[in-house]
């Protein structure tokens, strides 16, 4: 598998317009989450079916990491792309002719599957485009443009439900909106320029660096921890204002699951030019600091604070999230970003499907103030564990990884001193410079 060289206006546009399609899949994933109340009182939406809807979503985003995370190696970035947002329109069309609590999690199962190629084949889109030199804005986008992109779907509906309260017009506009960034993907130059095999890219497996394993079980914990707040924002928001705080429309949900989620696209390049392990201790402090705060003020029934601590949380979050991944990013070689973001966000994926429904079956034992609290122990426990493995002293490098410059060098051996030489670049191998 080759990288393409961009010029500077291919790059630039190819990061536009894939950040736009992949916040896009994204808005359209949380276009429904406000609307489960909806639901419930028009096709009989039951509160376990809420609880499964996270299950479903995340059982398709996990077959599809697993099974299909690499394939745009194969086929390309921009293909699987154009693929990736066919899926969401498609989910959007079930969303809207739902009749019963199957359809809204077939739907549901539908997005999650989009959601997969997103995290995956889009991201890698989206970093290739932008390469080395703005690695920390590509790192941004692919840890945290999704919740910015849930943000903007779900202030979307909160709005549009306000004013017309059909749903034909609200899946429709953003069927529209889905069907412009189609439009566009062609106008993306492939970054890939020779592609490995189907078989190659298809086959099970979780991608973990040769010289990076410790460093991959530190960024997977902080993405387990973090996620799981995350995901249980995106199922119970609108619950969270009508039960505790007396919500009267769904306006309110929209309000508390964007500042849970928008912030975040703030917190990396926040951070970027502190250094990466400090950055994150300090920032994965935050995360528990505030969810404990959660629990106290969604107890004493402080909307207000609640809401404001949910941006402290985001902001966090976003920054732990780009951190982590911008340094798991930097120990890897530019022919490996696919099967790393998979891999990663396999693991992720699959461990809030699980997280999700302990978290749903605990909800409905005890009460909100109870399943913050325990998410604040988690989180605790998660960023000692996180510090200590991220500040433990590393093992010496076997292998150089390979960049950008030395993979051109490489293609073009007259540009390599005589002093270099190059080694074999196998698909999953780390190749050595000099």
């Amino acid at each position: 598998m080759h990288k393409a060289e961009l010029t500077d206006a291919q790059s630039l546009r190819g990061f536009a317009l894939a950040t736009a399609a992949f916040l896009a899949i994204f808005a359209a994933t949380a276009v429904p989450i406000p609307l489960y109340a909806d639901y419930q009182a028009t096709i009989g939406l039951t509160t376990a079916d809420i609880s499964n809807t996270m299950f479903t979503y995340l059982v398709g985003v996990t077959l599809t990491l697993l099974f299909a995370g690499r394939i745009s190696d194969s086929f390309g970035r921009v293909p699987i792309a154009c693929l990736t947002v066919m899926l969401a329109i498609f989910g959007c069309i079930m969303f809207l002719r739902a009749a019963s609590g199957a359809d809204v999690l077939a739907a549901r199962f539908v997005q999650g599957l989009s959601a997969g190629f997103g995290m995956s084949a889009v991201s890698s889109l989206v970093i290739d485009c932008v390469g080395e030199r703005h690695l920390g804005w590509g790192s941004t986008v692919a840890s945290c443009g999704a919740m910015f992109g849930i943000m903007i779907g779900s202030i979307g509906v909160g709005v549009l439900y306000d004013v017309v309260e059909n749903l034909t017009v609200i899946y429709g506009l953003m069927i529209a909106i889905l069907a412009v960034c189609l439009f566009l993907m062609p106008l993306i130059h492939e970054p890939l320029d020779r592609t490995v095999s189907l078989r190659a890219s298809i086959r099970p497996r979780v991608f973990v660096p040769r010289d990076g394993r410790r460093l991959f079980v530190a960024v997977a914990v902080v993405y387990l921890a973090t996620w799981m707040v995350g995901c249980f924002f995106q199922s119970f928001s609108a619950p969270i204002a009508y039960t505790c705080f007396g919500a009267a429309s769904p306006f309110a949900g929209s309000i508390i699951l964007a500042l849970a989620m928008a912030p975040s696209v703030l917190g990396g390049p926040a951070v970027q030019k502190f250094h990466p392990k400090k950055a994150l201790a300090v920032s994965f402090a935050v995360v528990v600091a505030s969810t404990a705060a959660l629990a106290l003020f969604v107890a004493t029934g402080a909307e207000l604070a609640f809401m404001a601590t949910c941006a402290v949380f985001s902001f966090s979050m976003g920054a732990c999230l780009a951190t982590a991944l911008r340094m798991l990013l930097l120990e890897v070689n530019v022919l490996q970003v696919s099967a790393i973001l998979a891999s990663i966000n396999l693991v992720a994926y699959a461990g809030s499907a699980v997280t999700g429904l302990v978290a749903g079956a605990l909800l409905g034992a005890t009460s909100f103030p109870v399943v913050f609290a325990v998410m604040a122990v988690i989180l605790a426990a998660s960023c000692a564990f996180v510090v200590a493995t991220v500040r433990a002293p590393r093992p010496r490098r076997k292998t150089a990884r390979l960049t950008l410059r030395a993979f051109h060098k490489k293609r073009n051996p007259a540009l390599v001193p005589v002093d270099e030489t190059p080694a074999a670049t196998g698909e999953d191998a780390a190749p050595a410079i000099g």
